[in-house]
């Protein structure tokens, strides 16, 4: 935590990376760390925030005397440097973060910046320890886990040995540090993994269980799985494709059969199929201050043609009545060859989620489906701790072995 008496408190502003949680009554004005400080994407090592001292944004956040920045563990230190030099240059002086308390809340055991095709020593000099600001940190250790249930000391126990490294590994191990997984969450090789997760459960509870993968191409196929079990009519939803450019041989040389073939990261299906009832994530920021934003969850009330009704699951605006619009999407950062706009809803079914994208969440019943072992750091132990106890974790892979 950056401390810096010289500050008189004024404002309280929560910040969440990922989504919008429940805080005190006095953290006020809750906000997306790109939203607030208007990180442009990519950020790179000479990103810059898109605010200026004379303007309304840039007075507001002079006003601000804490911000507190939650899951830090995934904030890049490029984007730390780029708020720091924001914070000086708005406040005007030369202060660490121009006098402001900054306070972090996070568990490094969990998953470590993104880094595209990057060697693990490269991932862990993106994260905000290797910033020269860490020097300046005060550090406070939490000493309870107020996830697991009472009397799981031992689903605890494991969860902390497993975020140190210090879990035992299974003996002649060929993969050199697999781990045993404990017996009582195995699956069976004649049970499927949406069977044991879903299969008991009501259709109206299937929003508190979950399966995590390490790769999206898995985690569709289990969505497809799960949505053809649910009841109900099927609304097809198809998009409108095209690329950003006004040359018209560009558009010729990509016609709208390649481009519907295309689902890059993080935007939705060509076809996208729903019921109502069904369980779905917004994939965009939509509307920050009604806490509409990326990786909230959502359950179908109506479906229209335009827009989709639906509730809020979770945060503070669970219960909630929203309406989702068709919107245009527009990924820059990728790896195609050209820039795709695509007109659809900014949602995905959400039985199977991505483990990276489950950080911060907690559900009933969590089942682990990895075909490979996991690859980034904090992988398997954000995937362990998405739940309360040991009953209620279950494993499916071809060798019970992570």
């Amino acid at each position: 935590m950056f401390n810096n008496l010289l500050t008189k408190p004024t404002v309280r502003l929560l910040l969440n990376v990922n989504q919008l949680n429940v805080c005190n009554a006095i953290l006020t004005n809750r906000s997306t760390l790109h939203g607030l400080f208007k990180l442009r994407v990519p950020i790179l090592d000479n990103s810059t925030c898109n605010v200026t001292p004379n303007s309304i944004h840039g007075h507001f956040l002079r006003q601000v005397s804490l911000f507190w920045l939650d899951e830090t563990s995934i904030i890049p230190k490029h984007a730390l440097n780029a708020i720091e030099r924001l914070l000086k240059d708005i406040c005007n002086n030369n202060f660490p973060f121009g006098g402001k308390i900054i306070r972090f809340g996070g568990d490094f055991r969990q998953i470590l910046p993104v880094s595209k095709r990057g060697q693990p020593a490269e991932i862990v000099e993106s994260c905000i320890k290797c910033s020269l600001h860490w020097r300046w940190v005060q550090k406070f250790a939490l000493t309870e886990k107020m996830r697991a249930q009472n009397g799981e000391g031992e689903f605890s126990q494991s969860l902390l040995q497993l975020g140190n490294g210090t879990t035992p590994v299974k003996e002649e191990d060929p993969f050199k540090g697999c781990i045993e997984i404990p017996e009582q969450c195995i699956i069976r090789e004649n049970e499927m993994i949406v069977e044991k997760i879903f299969g008991d459960a009501d259709q109206s509870n299937y929003s508190i269980s979950v399966i995590l993968t390490s790769t999206n191409v898995d985690s569709l196929s289990i969505n497809e799985e799960v949505f053809e079990c649910l009841l109900g009519e099927v609304k097809i939803n198809l998009s409108a494709d095209q690329i950003d450019t006004d040359d018209l041989n560009e558009r010729n040389n990509f016609p709208v059969e390649f481009l519907n073939s295309l689902t890059p990261t993080g935007m939705p299906t060509l076809c996208l199929k729903l019921k109502i009832g069904c369980v779905i994530m917004l994939l965009r920021n939509l509307y920050l201050k009604a806490r509409l934003c990326y990786g909230i969850r959502l359950k179908v009330c109506a479906l229209q043609n335009n827009y989709i009704d639906a509730e809020v699951l979770t945060g503070v605006s669970g219960g909630k009545r929203v309406f989702v619009p068709r919107i245009q999407l527009a990924p820059t950062d990728s790896n195609l060859p050209l820039v795709l706009k695509r007109r659809q809803f900014p949602v995905k079914l959400t039985y199977s989620i991505i483990i990276n994208k489950s950080q911060g969440q907690t559900f009933d019943r969590v089942g682990v489906y990895l075909k490979k072992a996991c690859f980034s750091h904090g992988q398997l132990y954000v995937a362990c701790s998405r739940t309360r106890a040991f009953n209620s974790l279950f494993f499916k892979n071809d060798k019970h072995l992570i």
